[in-house]
C-alpha cells in the first residue's frame, strides 16, 4: 500500500464535491493510506479558491445589482489570467443558481451573497476535515482561523488577511531549504532545457524556478514571502514523505519535480 500526499487541487475537488475529481480522490485515499495533506495546501487554498469566493462576494456586495458587479469583474485586467476567469465562473454559477430558484427576482443579489458566503465557508471548513486525511507540516507563518464578515459586511480571511503573518519568516521556504541537495535538483529540473516547451514556457514554471533560485541564494530568513505561492508544486515534491506519492490533478507540472527527487506523482 502506498500513502497519499494530497496537493491543493485534490483538496479542493474533495471539499467542493467536484466530479469526477472529488469522487476519484476519495476512492484513491481510501485504499492508499496514510493520507496526508500539508498546511501549505490550506495556505494555497486560502489565498486562492477561498479568496476568489470572497472577492466575488465583496464585488457584488458593494455593487448596486448583479449586473453592475458582473461589469466590475469583467473589467479586471486580463493579466490576472486564471484568477479573472475563475471569478467570472464563480459569479456565473452563483447567478444561474439564483435565477433558477423560485422567488422574487428582486432577491437575486441577496441570494447570491448568501450562496457565495456559504460556499467560501463550506470549502474552508471541509478542507480542514477531509475524511481519513491528516493535516501535517504546520507553518508558523500561516494565518489559520475562520472566514468572517468585517464590520462593513465584506468577507475576510482569518485576522482580516488571506496571506501569511508578516512578522514571521516563510516556513514553507524553510522546509524546502533544509534539503539543499533537493533544492538544487528541483532548480535543474525546471531549467527550460529539461522540460517540454509547453511546460517550460508557462508563467507558473518560470516563477517557480525564480522563487527556488532566490531561496537558494538568500535562504529562508531573507526569502520574499510574496513568492510563497510560487513555490507551489515544488513544496509538494520536496515534502512528500517516503512511502507516499503526490496526489494531484495536475500531473504535467508535478512529474518533472517528483522525478528529479526520485518520487512519484499520481492522479486519482
Amino acid at each position: 500500500m502506498t500513502g497519499s500526499f494530497l496537493d491543493t487541487t485534490v483538496v479542493v475537488h474533495i471539499a467542493e464535491r467536484i466530479k469526477p475529481g472529488g469522487t476519484k480522490g476519495e476512492a484513491y485515499i481510501r485504499t492508499n493510506q496514510p493520507a496526508e495533506t500539508p498546511y501549505y495546501a490550506l495556505r494555497e487554498l486560502l489565498d486562492g479558491r477561498v479568496r476568489i469566493f470572497c472577492n466575488v462576494h465583496n464585488a457584488l456586495y458593494t455593487a448596486e445589482n448583479p449586473g453592475e458587479a458582473m461589469l466590475a469583474l469583467q473589467r479586471i485586467s486580463p493579466a490576472e489570467g486564471r484568477k479573472r476567469q475563475s471569478k467570472l465562473e464563480v459569479f456565473a454559477t452563483s447567478m444561474n443558481a439564483a435565477f433558477a430558484a423560485p422567488g422574487d427576482r428582486n432577491d437575486v443579489k441577496r441570494e447570491m451573497l448568501q450562496d457565495l458566503a456559504l460556499r467560501a465557508n463550506n470549502l474552508w471548513r471541509k478542507a480542514h476535515k477531509l475524511k481519513s486525511v491528516t493535516i501535517v507540516q504546520a507553518l508558523g507563518c500561516f494565518n489559520d482561523g475562520k472566514v468572517t464578515y468585517d464590520p462593513d459586511g465584506a468577507l475576510r480571511g482569518p485576522r482580516n488577511s488571506f496571506t501569511c503573518i508578516k512578522s514571521e519568516r516563510c516556513s514553507a521556504a524553510a522546509y524546502i531549504y533544509d534539503d539543499k541537495s533537493n533544492l538544487t535538483k528541483m532548480i535543474s529540473a525546471l531549467h527550460p532545457s529539461s522540460l517540454d516547451p509547453k511546460i517550460a514556457n508557462k508563467n507558473e514554471t518560470q516563477k517557480r524556478r525564480k522563487a527556488l533560485k532566490e531561496l537558494q541564494a538568500n535562504g529562508p530568513a531573507n526569502f520574499d514571502k510574496g513568492r510563497c505561492r510560487a513555490l507551489g508544486d515544488a513544496y509538494f515534491a520536496a515534502m512528500c514523505p517516503a512511502g507516499s506519492v503526490v496526489l494531484t490533478s495536475n500531473l504535467e507540472d508535478h512529474v518533472p519535480l517528483c522525478l528529479a527527487l526520485g518520487k512519484k506523482a499520481n492522479e486519482p
